[in-house]
């Protein structure tokens, strides 16, 4: 059995990350009930200090209120870009995160999941990206026994505690700022 690089997993972590931004998904899957084992329960500033061969299946990663995460911006364009290519998230509850991964992957499916970028993600189609989910899942929890997949279900909603989420864009004009523009993302309970 392979180990899985740890930097494949944050990799796999950040794409499916980026897909629940969209905020959509299709009804049917279930919340998981699965405690957390206590030992794999770890702060997400541990993983700073381990080894890229170590294999992150299988562990929960929290983040405590208060707390900030690093969030990478981009912007493929002709006409802008982001001056700023990373802000800090701060995490307003207790957040757990799993990852879901085969185990048996082979040397060549590990190259292939290295060489991905959250960029090939974006250009899969559904049945893609369904294939993609059905292998390798980012689940969330904010008790770290009842999980949601951040992707291809709505159930993450049920689990966080929202109805549902907007994301919106505006460019403003005004005397006191000239022209500024405004990136907005809200849960609505």
């Amino acid at each position: 059995m392979k180990t899985i690089n740890l930097r494949v997993c944050c990799m796999l972590t950040g794409m499916m990350l980026s897909a629940v931004v969209v905020i959509t998904g299709c009804a049917g899957q279930k919340v998981l009930v699965k405690p957390a084992i206590a030992e794999k329960v770890i702060h997400y500033s541990e993983l700073r200090g381990w080894d890229e061969t170590k294999d992150l299946n299988g562990y929960v990663v929290y983040v405590n209120e208060g707390e900030t995460v690093p969030l990478k911006l981009s912007m493929e364009s002709d006409f802008m870009d982001f001056k700023q290519d990373q802000i800090d998230v701060i995490a307003k509850q207790k957040l757990y995160f799993m990852i879901k991964m085969p185990e048996d992957l082979t040397i060549e499916e590990l190259a292939r999941l290295e060489d991905l970028e959250a960029g090939h993600f974006s250009k899969m189609s559904r049945e893609e990206k369904t294939a993609f989910f059905k292998d390798y899942m980012l689940y969330v929890s904010r008790d770290a026994k009842h999980w949601a997949p951040l992707y291809g279900s709505r159930v993450y909603r049920k689990v966080l505690g929202f109805k549902h989420g907007l994301i919106h864009f505006g460019i403003m004009a005004g005397p006191v700022n000239g022209l500024e523009a405004n990136l907005g993302i809200e849960t609505v309970k």
